[in-house]
């Protein structure tokens, strides 16, 4: 076990893979080119990151990403000269948007973009309610897919305690966004993030970085020693998951 809260709380993301993120090159809101990509892995190495899978938007609106779309960028960022040390990245998968699209895509078939065999990263609209997420969800474990759901802190339909332990229940896991407990998202979103935290809700931790100040400012994250026992939870529930993908 890695007590990192009894010296430093840095580096709090030694040996993590991190598969909610933005790194792929001129494919979503996320880097815009290669090499910012190669940047945000030098940031990755220095944070203590292992591996990174990288997950675009699939999102009809706004990024109508597909397998194909998605590979293309992959092969253009694999292929590239890496930084000395880079964190590996083994795979990709994406982050699906829950809307009437994808409900009806579900309905036709399996998601193909998949962490591992049987995970799938999802995210709703930050005004949105969890209607559709709980369709979703209910197809999803049918297909023997679990669904884990991006920075739950960041939405304003999902407030209380109890409405993130009946989303849990339903067979979710909560992946935390790191920058949430900087105040990045604004204090709203900070507080709730710290509140799931003590309560023990969250399953994992990414950092959704979309750029290469994302990344720069995790480095200044510190937790309390009871934050750290929670990061500790998480950290470790992570590593042995990411080893069974």
């Amino acid at each position: 076990m890695f007590h990192f809260f009894k010296k430093h709380s840095q580096p709090l993301f030694e040996g993590l893979c991190d598969f909610h993120n933005h790194l792929l090159p001129g494919i979503d809101d996320g880097s815009k080119e290669l090499a910012m990509s190669l940047k945000m892995l030098e940031a990755y190495q220095k944070l203590g990151f292992s591996s990174v899978i990288p997950t675009p938007h699939v999102y009809q609106e706004l990024y109508p990403n597909t397998p194909e779309t998605i590979q293309t960028a992959f092969e253009v960022l694999k292929t590239a000269t890496l930084p000395a040390n880079s964190p590996s990245i083994p795979s990709f998968a994406a982050e699906y948007m829950v809307d009437e699209t994808f409900i009806k895509n579900l309905e036709n078939g399996m998601p193909s973009l998949l962490l591992g065999k049987k995970y799938l990263l999802l995210e709703i609209h930050f005004f949105g309610g969890t209607q559709l997420l709980e369709q979703a969800g209910f197809k999803l474990c049918q297909k023997g897919i679990t669904p884990i759901l991006a920075h739950p802190e960041r939405y304003q339909g999902i407030q209380t305690l109890a409405q993130f332990k009946t989303i849990k229940q339903k067979g979710f896991y909560l992946q935390l966004n790191a920058l949430s407990l900087l105040g990045h998202y604004g204090p709203e979103v900070q507080q709730k993030a710290q509140l799931l935290l003590k309560a023990g809700l969250y399953d994992f931790v990414a950092t959704d970085a979309h750029h290469l100040r994302h990344l720069e400012q995790l480095s200044s994250l510190r937790l309390s020693k009871k934050q750290g026992l929670q990061w500790e939870a998480i950290r470790d529930f992570q590593l042995d998951w990411f080893n069974g993908l």
